[in-house]
């Protein structure tokens, strides 16, 4: 089985609400909702590609030093295996715009259990909502 290595970032806005977006149509596992992020590229590490993958989906930019780790996700999808870091952040620059036309939204901590995550997202979730910093 195929190893998938991603890394995400959830971003917090001062409203104490993270960001999801949702997985475009024609893209696996489309009409779900993420967290912002995406694959790691040969060589990158995962703080890197998460800064990366934020700028190319949402073109906004993160300082390394602002980006906080949170976690690592484990997840057997039937096609592949998914190894996952996952980090969080309140500071970025720029406005949030979805570069590949794909709809993003705001929500409280505890609506995150009443939206359809992705499978592995849902790990995440139960990690944010234990966490007094968000």
């Amino acid at each position: 089985m195929n190893v998938l290595f991603c890394s995400c970032v959830i971003l917090i806005n001062k409203s104490k609400e993270v960001l999801i977006c949702q997985r475009p149509k024609g893209k696996n596992m489309s009409g779900f909702w993420e967290f912002p992020g995406g694959k790691v590229k040969n060589g990158e590490k995962f703080d890197i590609a998460a800064i990366r993958e934020i700028k190319e989906e949402l073109d906004v930019s993160i300082d390394k030093k602002k980006i906080n780790y949170l976690m690592n996700i484990f997840f057997e999808y039937p096609e592949y295996f998914l190894s996952m870091q996952v980090y969080f952040t309140d500071i970025w620059d720029g406005k949030i715009k979805g570069m590949d036309s794909q709809k993003f939204k705001w929500v409280k901590k505890d609506e995150l259990i009443n939206i359809d995550m992705l499978p592995a997202s849902n790990k995440v979730t139960q990690k944010i909502l234990k966490n007094n910093s968000f």
